[in-house]
C-alpha cells in the first residue's frame, strides 16, 4: 500500500499498490482468494467482490470495523473521511488506523473524499443496516433543521416512538398504517409522525423510520460503549496457584483416558450400526470413569480426533496403534497432545444426546458431531481468557460478551452454547486452572511448547507406594507407568486427588492372579516398591487367594467341577444356594452341572467359592486380559479444521498473481485474454529463439489441458524436440510446453 500520494481511486488499483508481504498477508486473512488461483490482479479483485469472499470477511470483522464497513454503507455518496468520523465519533488517529486495516482486507479504497466499499456489502447487511431504515424519499428530510423542525412540531409522545424506532429495528406494526392522514388530522403520536413524513407506510400494517431521521435521533451510528471491547471482569486469582490447580487437572485429563481406552481395549463396545457409539455404552463408559455421561463423551472425543479411537473391522471400537505411542510419551507431551487436538478438532462433544433436524438422538463418535466453525470458536475463547487481566478468571456472561463483540455476525445461539461449553472443555482438560487461563494454557494458544511450560508445574512421577494395615495403598504423586499398571491390576483406585489411594480385596487380587501373575511375583512387586514394610493382613491376603485360586477348577459337561478335596466338593452340593446350578457328583472328585461354563463359575465365586476354568487338556484358563488393537492408525479428515495457507504457497500465490498481471500490462494495445495474434510454430520458435539468445521475457498464450487460453510470461531456456523448457513467473519454476499449443508470442515490453 502506497505511503505517499493519493490513495488508489479502484480495487485493481489498491490491490497492485499492495506489497507483496501485504498481498501474502491479504491471502492469508482472506484464503478463498487463491483458490482457484487468479491469474492476474484483475481478476483477484473482481473475485474480492463476490458475495461469499465478501460475506466470509465480514463474519471477521469485530463490532468497530463493521460499524466502519456500515457507516460506509449508510453514509450518502460520495463518504468522507470527515463525515465518517463524525457518524461514528471516531478520533483521526483511530478512523485512520481502522480504514487502514480494513484496506488491507481489500474491504475499502478511494481518497479520503470518495471512500468505497463493495457494492455487494449492502446486500450482504440487510435491508436495516446498523438498525436504520431506508433513505427517505423526501429530500427536504436529509437537512438536520428540517429534521429537528418536524420532531418538535410533532410532540413529546411522537419524538419518544421516533427515538424507539432509531434504536431499531427502524420497523413498527400499526394498523391502517396507510390511510390518509394530514396534519390537522392527526392525533395518535403514530399519526402525526406520519404525516409529517417522519414515519412511511410501507404497507397496510407496517411502517418504517427514514434512515435520516434515525440517525438525526441517534447522533452516532452506535454509542461509544458499544465500539469498544467490553470489560473480562471476573475474580482475581493467585497465577502460581491457577498454574498448580490447572497442572493437577491435566494429570487427571491423561488418566481418564488410558483408563477409557485400556477399558476398552480389554472389552470393546460394539458400533451402531448407523455410526457412533451406543447410550449404554457411554454410560458404561461413565461408569468407567466415575463421570457423568458428558464427561465420558467429551474424554472419548478427544481420543477419536487424536486418531488414538477408532471403529475396528469387527465392527467393535478399538484403540489404535496411536495410543500405544502416545502411552510411550512422558505426562506432559501426552497432554499436549490432547490439548492441541481438542484446539483444532472439529468435533463438538456437546452436542451428543441433542436431538438433529430429524428429531434423532446424536451419538457420541458419530458424524453428526462435525462443525468446522469449532476451532475458531475455541481459539477466540482463549484469547479471551488470555486478554483478561493477569490471574483474573472472567465470567461466562464476560467471555460471551467480548467474543460476541470480537464476531457480531456470527453470535448466534449455537455459537453461545459453543463458547460456554469450550469454558467447561478447558477446565476439564486443564487448559484452566480456577476459571482463568493457565500457563501452558497459554502456551498452547499461541502455538508455543505446552508441553515444556507445563512440565515444570507436574510432579516428578514416583516408584513408590505406601502400603498401609487397612489394605490400603497411597500412592504421594503420579506413579511410574509400569508401577501404574501393575497396581491397578490388583488393587482398586479409592480415591484421587494428590494422592491416588488403591484398595486391596479378594476380588482385585484375584483378579491380577487370573490375569497370569502368581502368589510370589505380587509379593515381590509390593516389596520392590514399597516404601514401607508390607503390612501382614496383605500378606495374609495375597496367600489365602492364591491358596484357594485354581484348587476348585471347571469344565464343560456343559460344565464340571472337580477337585481332589472332596470336602469341598460336598459342601457346594449341599449348599442350598447352589441348586439353581444343577450340580451333581458323577465321582468322588467330579460334579457336573447342566448351566453353562461361565455361569457356574461365575455364581460360585458370587458365592465365596474360588472356582477357575480349565482347558480341555486340563490347564488352568487364566483370563488375561484383553489389549485389541485396530491394525492401522485411521485417518479422518474432519479431525481438525482447516489449516491455515502455508507461507510457500502464499508467496508463490503472490508471484503467479504478479506475473500474471505483467502478463496482461504486456499485451499489445487492443489484444484481451485469449486473442494475442496467432502465429504459425515457425513464428512463434522465432520469437522463442529471439527471447533465448538475448535473455528477455516473452509473452504468450498457451493452450491448457481444458482447452483453455491462459496467457503466461515465460523465460525461455531450451527448444528441442517440439518442446519448449522455459520459466514460468506465474508458477515460479521451470516447465516445459507443448509448442504446438502455443498459440501466439510477443516480446514483454
Amino acid at each position: 500500500m502506497p505511503r505517499n500520494g493519493p490513495e488508489p481511486t479502484t480495487l485493481p488499483d489498491l490491490l497492485r499498490a499492495l506489497t507483496d508481504d501485504e498481498l501474502v498477508e491479504l491471502f492469508r486473512a482472506r484464503p478463498d482468494l487463491v483458490t482457484p488461483l487468479p491469474s492476474d490482479i484483475d481478476q483477484l479483485a473482481v473475485r474480492s467482490e463476490t458475495r461469499s469472499s465478501v460475506a466470509r470477511v465480514l463474519d471477521r470483522l469485530d463490532r468497530a470495523a463493521l460499524a466502519v464497513i456500515e457507516g460506509l454503507a449508510v453514509l450518502p455518496k460520495p463518504v468522507t473521511s470527515a463525515t465518517l468520523k463524525a457518524l461514528l465519533g471516531f478520533t483521526e488517529t483511530r478512523l485512520r488506523a481502522a480504514l487502514r486495516d480494513l484496506r488491507a482486507l481489500a474491504l475499502v479504497w478511494g481518497a479520503k473524499d470518495s471512500l468505497a466499499i463493495p457494492p455487494v456489502v449492502t446486500e450482504l447487511l440487510g435491508p436495516h443496516p446498523a438498525g436504520l431504515g431506508p433513505p427517505a424519499r423526501d429530500p427536504e428530510l436529509t437537512d438536520p433543521g428540517t429534521i429537528a423542525k418536524l420532531l418538535d412540531e410533532a410532540g413529546p409522545e411522537a419524538r419518544s416512538v421516533a427515538e424507539r424506532l432509531a434504536a431499531g429495528p427502524p420497523v413498527g406494526i400499526v394498523s391502517d398504517a396507510d390511510r390518509p392522514v394530514t396534519v390537522e388530522s392527526a392525533r395518535s403520536p403514530v399519526e402525526k409522525l406520519l404525516a409529517r413524513g417522519l414515519l412511511v407506510a410501507i404497507d397496510a400494517r407496517t411502517v418504517v423510520l427514514p434512515r435520516e431521521i434515525g440517525l438525526h435521533l441517534r447522533g452516532r451510528l452506535y454509542p461509544q460503549s458499544e465500539l469498544a471491547p467490553p470489560p473480562l471482569t471476573g475474580t482475581t486469582r493467585d497465577p502460581a496457584l491457577i498454574d498448580r490447580t490447572a497442572a493437577g487437572t491435566t494429570l487427571e485429563a491423561v488418566r481418564r483416558i488410558e483408563q477409557l481406552l485400556d477399558a476398552w481395549g480389554a472389552d470393546p463396545p460394539s458400533l451402531l450400526r448407523a455410526g457412533g457409539l451406543g447410550v449404554r455404552d457411554l454410560r458404561r463408559a461413565a461408569t468407567t470413569l466415575d463421570a457423568d455421561e458428558a464427561t465420558a463423551a467429551f474424554f472419548l472425543e478427544c481420543a477419536f480426533a487424536a486418531g488414538m479411537l477408532a471403529a475396528a473391522e469387527d465392527d467393535t471400537w478399538l484403540p489404535t496403534p496411536a495410543y500405544d505411542l502416545w502411552l510411550a510419551l512422558d505426562p506432559a507431551k501426552r497432554w499436549a497432545r490432547l490439548a492441541e487436538t481438542w484446539l483444532t478438532m472439529t468435533r463438538v462433544p456437546h452436542l451428543i444426546g441433542t436431538r438433529d433436524e430429524r428429531d434423532r438422538p446424536r451419538s457420541a463418535l458419530a458424524p453428526e458431531t462435525d462443525r468446522s466453525v469449532a476451532p475458531k470458536v475455541r481459539r477466540l475463547v482463549l484469547a479471551a481468557l488470555d486478554e483478561a487481566p493477569p490471574g483474573t478468571a472472567p465470567t461466562v456472561d464476560a467471555v460471551l460478551a467480548w467474543v460476541g463483540w470480537r464476531r457480531p455476525r456470527r453470535m448466534t445461539a449455537f455459537v453461545r452454547d459453543l463458547v460456554q461449553a469450550t469454558l467447561s472443555e478447558a477446565a476439564l482438560l486443564g487448559v484452566t486452572g480456577l476459571g482463568a487461563l493457565a500457563s501452558h494454557g497459554r502456551a498452547l494458544r499461541l502455538g508455543e511448547d505446552a508441553a515444556a511450560a507445563l512440565g515444570p508445574h507436574l510432579p516428578e512421577p514416583v516408584d513408590h507406594v505406601l502400603l498401609q494395615a487397612d489394605l490400603t495403598a497411597v500412592a504421594p504423586g503420579p506413579l511410574q507407568p509400569d508401577l501404574a499398571r501393575s497396581l491397578a491390576a490388583m488393587a482398586d483406585v479409592e480415591s484421587h486427588g494428590g494422592a491416588t489411594v488403591y484398595r486391596f480385596s479378594p476380588v482385585s487380587v484375584r483378579r491380577a492372579l487370573d490375569a497370569g501373575r502368581t502368589a510370589a511375583e505380587l509379593h515381590d512387586l509390593l516389596a520392590r516398591h514399597s516404601a514401607t514394610p508390607v503390612p501382614q493382613p496383605l500378606s495374609y491376603l495375597i496367600d489365602d487367594v492364591a491358596r484357594r485360586h485354581g484348587h476348585l477348577r471347571a469344565g464343560t459337561a456343559t460344565a464340571y467341577l472337580r477337585c481332589d478335596d472332596e470336602s469341598i466338593l460336598e459342601a457346594i452340593l449341599v449348599d442350598r444356594r447352589t441348586t439353581p446350578l444343577g450340580l451333581r457328583r458323577i465321582a468322588p472328585t467330579v460334579v457336573v452341572s447342566r448351566q453353562p461354563l461361565r455361569a457356574v463359575v461365575d455364581e460360585l465365586r458370587a458365592l465365596g467359592y474360588s472356582p477357575v476354568p480349565e482347558t480341555p487338556d486340563g490347564a488352568l484358563l487364566l483370563s488375561e486380559k484383553r489389549v485389541g488393537r485396530t491394525t492401522e492408525i485411521p485417518q479422518r479428515a474432519t479431525a481438525s479444521g482447516p489449516r491455515e495457507p502455508e507461507p510457500e504457497v502464499l508467496a508463490a500465490a503472490v508471484r503467479a498473481v504478479r506475473a500474471g498481471d505483467r502478463a496482461r500490462a504486456s499485451r499489445p494495445e487492443g489484444v484481451v485474454i485469449g486473442q494475442l495474434r496467432r502465429t504459425a510454430s515457425a513464428e512463434a520458435i522465432e520469437v522463442l529463439r529471439a527471447a533465448l539468445a538475448g535473455g528477455w521475457s516473452v509473452w504468450m498464450g498457451y493452450v491448457d489441458q481444458q482447452g483453455g487460453v491462459r496467457d503466461r510470461i515465460v523465460d525461455p531456456v531450451r527448444i528441442d524436440g517440439g518442446w519448449l523448457t522455459a520459466y514460468d513467473h506465474a508458477a515460479g519454476e521451470a516447465r516445459t510446453f507443448a509448442l504446438h499449443r502455443i498459440t501466439g508470442a510477443a516480446p514483454v515490453d
